[in-house]
């Protein structure tokens, strides 16, 4: 296990560093942009502006992770420049990578060996070692807090069934935690607690413990939810509203389908075996139900939510929603092993370097095929990503935005009110008053209707978080100084330039619209041709309507 932890600190570290990038003779450490967003309320309420993404208005819950979110106020309160603050919250999330494979070595040896077969490195070295979980981890995602208190959940349950433990508080208080990190993973918390009181596993000496467990549950997340409604006046997160209404439940379905049968095909080598050896062992051994069960819900969950906004542009082969739960996966298929040795007659078999071997050659082929580095189309770029040899995905979009955004700062003040598409990386670096122009961070727009009408035979078109936009709100109400990207404006037939002109903005030498008249826009605005718009000029990915198919 010594030696697992060191190989995966040398390869987390040496992705972390990839991730890192030069700007203007100085290192940035980023992470993704919806980590941003959360890094930049964690720094603003350090810097004395509350739990306020905008720095101005009324805040808005525009983060989903609570927990994750709090846990990033401490490294934004040291006292180290703007572009370092990512890295320790790049460590803390690799750490949270090492506890969970720690975790699935325990859950393996208590749960899935036996007498003949205790066998736990395949499961380990495909946690540590399974490239969407550690990339959405290091870029500063609570997925790897997700995979740890997802499987410490499961190890206590099956504890308290099947060895008759009174774990009850310990696996309310991870319980808490989950539900705290994201609300989503109430699925986690009510499979494992329906698995504890079906199984037999709330006896009487632990009833006292179970109760005061949901109390401190329901104690807890009350508080938050009252914080929540007085602070920011709402039920549930911005983000709820700005993902799951406004788009019809059938093509958000159809799109989350398509989703998970991709990611089912990129793993069915995986995925195959596990299914049918968990199938013909769940008689003999109840235990392999509830990871089971709880890597299904997680998949039907994906389905329901309509995949993640990133599906398609990233080759990541699990988004995530999905790459938290795969350790699970990698449990049942080393559990599935260790069966299958431990029916062997000869001892001396699985016991010995016969056994060893086994779990070695599981262990080399599976890791192989989850990450595609064998019999895959894209086997040579995964190979050059999972090396490092690449520059992860979204670092080379991340040094882009950076570099925009230094040539914008020398020609908005910092006192501006600036609309941007991305509401992570441009937010944290600069100390601008934002306009989210996507809504993650703007309450009206969160709940308007899908500004792209998507039929069920578009449903490829939906990208969750990015169909809403209000044209007029922004350039009629908002009316920011400036524009650090554009997202949505009419395209059609060179449109930009009259609907923006129209409202009273040019465009500087540099490619950004800035207002006319605001007095926080250097040298003027000087029109510039079409021709010369930049990469942050125009955002807007809405894609051509595909010809309908032969019904």
């Amino acid at each position: 296990m010594a030696v697992l932890l060191l190989l995966l600190g040398v390869w987390g570290g040496w992705l972390i560093y990839r991730t890192s990038f030069v700007v203007g003779g100085q290192r940035y450490f980023c992470l993704f942009d919806d980590a941003m967003i959360s890094m930049t309320y964690a720094r603003n309420l350090v810097e004395g502006h509350g739990l306020n993404w905008a720095r101005w208005g009324e805040p808005v819950e525009g983060f989903t992770h609570p927990l994750w979110m709090f846990l990033m106020v401490p490294f934004n309160a040291l006292p180290l420049p703007l572009v370092d603050r990512s890295l320790p919250v790049q460590i803390l999330s690799l750490l949270t990578l090492a506890g969970t494979v720690i975790a699935v070595r325990r859950l393996v040896l208590d749960h899935f060996s036996n007498e003949r077969a205790r066998h736990w490195m395949p499961a380990a070295v495909l946690t540590a070692f399974y490239y969407p979980l550690a990339y959405w981890t290091i870029m500063g995602m609570e997925t790897g807090l997700q995979a740890l208190l997802t499987v410490a959940a499961v190890h206590l349950a099956l504890s308290a069934v099947h060895n008759h433990r009174d774990r009850h508080l310990l696996l309310w208080l991870v319980c808490t935690a989950a539900f705290l990190l994201r609300m989503d993973m109430l699925l986690l918390v009510v499979a494992v607690q329906l698995y504890v009181l079906l199984g037999g596993g709330l006896r009487r000496e632990g009833r006292r413990s179970w109760l005061v467990g949901l109390a401190v549950f329901c104690g807890v997340n009350a508080a938050y939810e009252i914080f929540r409604w007085l602070y920011f006046h709402d039920l549930l997160p911005n983000t709820y509203y700005l993902k799951l209404t406004g788009v019809p439940l059938t093509v958000r379905f159809l799109r989350g389908l398509a989703v998970l049968t991709d990611f089912v095909r990129e793993h069915l080598p995986v995925l195959l075996p596990v299914g049918f050896g968990v199938g013909f062992l769940l008689r003999r051994n109840r235990r392999f139900a509830l990871p089971a069960a709880v890597f299904v819900l997680y998949c039907v969950y994906n389905v329901y939510v309509g995949g993640d906004a990133w599906d398609g542009d990233l080759s990541i082969r699990a988004n995530r929603f999905l790459a938290f739960v795969m350790p699970l996966v990698f449990v049942l298929l080393n559990g599935v092993l260790n069966e299958i040795l431990g029916s062997w007659r000869r001892v001396e078999t699985t016991e010995g370097w016969v056994g060893r071997l086994a779990a070695s050659a599981v262990t080399t082929v599976a890791l192989l095929l989850v990450n595609g580095l064998w019999l895959a189309i894209m086997a040579d770029e995964n190979w050059r990503e999972f090396s490092g040899i690449d520059r992860p995905p979204i670092v080379d979009r991340n040094e882009k935005v950076v570099e925009d955004l230094l040539r914008f700062q020398q020609l908005v003040e910092p006192q501006a009110v600036v609309a941007s598409a991305w509401a992570g990386v441009p937010a944290y670096f600069t100390d601008y008053r934002m306009i989210d122009i996507l809504g993650y961070n703007d309450r009206v727009i969160a709940r308007m209707p899908a500004v792209v009408e998507i039929s069920e035979d578009e449903f490829e078109l939906l990208k969750p978080g990015h169909v809403k936009w209000s044209e007029r709100r922004l350039l009629t109400e908002q009316r920011p100084d400036a524009f650090f990207q554009i997202w949505g404006v009419r395209r059609e037939m060179g449109k930009v330039a009259d609907v923006m002109r129209g409202h009273g903005y040019r465009r500087l030498g540099g490619g950004f619209w800035m207002r006319v008249g605001s007095p926080y826009v250097h040298g003027g605005a000087a029109d510039v041709p079409e021709p010369h718009l930049a990469a942050t000029d125009v955002l807007d990915l809405r894609r051509k309507r595909r010809p309908r198919r032969p019904s």
